[in-house]
């Protein structure tokens, strides 16, 4: 009985610790997903869906693939959309979702609740609301590269998003 309590305390541990975010950190570095796929990760399942570029065309030729960098700037590893967009399905309905990127080069894409969005730059959607939630991004800008962190706050029912050269990391829901 001891020993179940000490697995049980251990994995709450880990649990308050890591919160229920999606890290990435329990999928291999170079594992790549193309349009068409899911595959489950930090308790979450993420379809790969295709890609409408800044012209309006959609593709469906990109991948998402797991790096071991940090240019999100989150922990451990991280998710690359290259030409794909993630979505993310969560138990919901959510009332926020934050999570860390890295937009280095291309458009981007954003869909909450069914409301869709073709962006230049992320930075774009800072004080906008999007599928009746509000949208703060905070950000830096290296040349022409962001960093930064995007909250979504209000009632979230559906999300995904992604980019051309566009990186993920620790996306956090909140019931």
């Amino acid at each position: 009985m001891a020993a179940v309590r000490k697995i049980v305390f251990a994995v709450l541990l880990v649990m308050l610790v890591s919160g229920c975010c999606v890290r990435f950190e329990d999928v291999a570095p170079g594992t790549q997903f193309a349009v068409g796929q899911t595959f489950y990760t930090s308790g979450t399942n993420l379809a790969v869906e295709r890609f409408q570029w800044a012209n309006g065309n959609w593709t469906t030729d990109g991948k998402a693939r797991i790096d071991a960098g940090t240019r999100a700037g989150g922990t451990g590893r991280e998710i690359n959309a290259n030409n794909v967009n993630l979505r993310f399905k969560f138990d919901y309905p959510l009332k926020k979702i934050a999570l860390k990127f890295a937009e280095l080069g291309g458009n981007n894409n954003v869909m909450v609740n069914g409301d869709f969005r073709n962006i230049g730059n992320l930075v774009a959607l800072n004080g906008t609301t999007l599928g009746g939630v509000a949208v703060t991004v905070t950000a830096t800008q290296q040349g022409n590269n962001w960093r930064g962190v995007i909250v979504l706050d209000g009632a979230i029912r559906e999300f995904s998003i992604g980019g051309q050269e566009l990186w993920l990391d620790d996306i956090c829901p909140t019931k």
